[in-house]
């Protein structure tokens, strides 16, 4: 497996990791134009990290090693690695995007059949077209959905989080410990899958803060900004 992952790491190599995707790049020799946009919902492996490879850069070693153990057992011989997970970059930003592909099961499966997506901004506090932007939502789904979605209009995107995911967000605050005196409260939000350009999103969110679960709105916003995020396509 190691040598499979290994051809694939130069393939991807060789896609030109680092430039910046779009319909008009031309891929790189042996590549076709198909596999370099073909994203990854619902694309084999190796076709899906070529369009990673083409629109990002990221730490090919670190993906190697995943990609070399994902068809291992483990002692009661089921698969123990579905999960590959990529930090990537987008050219000239300095922000990690966290992307975590779900191959189906059982192994041996190269489908990649779920995504999650953590990016260096909530969206959630975002509400303009250049807010959005630095959220780096659409440089990464217009690569995930790659072909699926060959024309994401960058506005439709930001539509569709601003009033299709937002408004069906559903919040559960409670306190889940205590440190000394001082109440630990999490608050939670959560979406079910909502439709859209032929895939399913679905949101998680997670805050804590140390004092109740009331606390002012400036406090409230500034913890929801630094929010752990998960936006898992399907």
């Amino acid at each position: 497996m190691r040598g499979l992952a290994a051809a694939l790491m130069l393939v991807i190599a060789g896609a030109g990791q680092g430039l910046a995707a779009s319909s008009s790049t031309p891929p790189a020799p042996g590549i076709s134009p198909e596999e370099a946009h073909a994203g990854c919902l619902h694309t084999q492996l190796r076709a899906c990290m070529i369009s990673l490879g083409t629109a990002f850069w990221f730490d090919m070693d670190v993906v190697t090693e995943q990609i070399a153990k994902r068809n291992e057992l483990d002692v009661n011989g089921r698969t123990a690695h579905r999960k590959i997970v990529v930090d990537v970059k987008v050219p000239k930003r300095d922000e990690l995007i966290g992307i975590t592909l779900v191959l189906g099961s059982p192994a041996p499966n190269d489908e990649v059949v779920r995504i999650e997506l953590a990016l260096p901004i909530n969206p959630d506090v975002a509400h303009t077209p250049t807010e959005y932007d630095n959220t780096q939502l659409y440089d990464a789904v217009s690569v995930l959905l790659g072909n699926r979605c060959p024309n994401l209009d960058r506005m439709a995107l930001y539509r569709f989080y601003e009033n299709g995911i937002k408004p069906k967000e559903v919040t559960k605050t409670q306190i889940t410990g205590t440190r000394g005196t001082s109440d630990y409260t999490t608050q939670t939000t959560d979406t079910g899958a909502v439709p859209f350009c032929g895939a399913t999103f679905s949101l998680h969110r997670e805050t804590s803060w140390y004092g109740p679960p009331e606390i002012p709105r400036r406090i409230l916003d500034k913890a929801l900004s630094q929010a752990v995020s998960t936006l898992t396509i399907k």
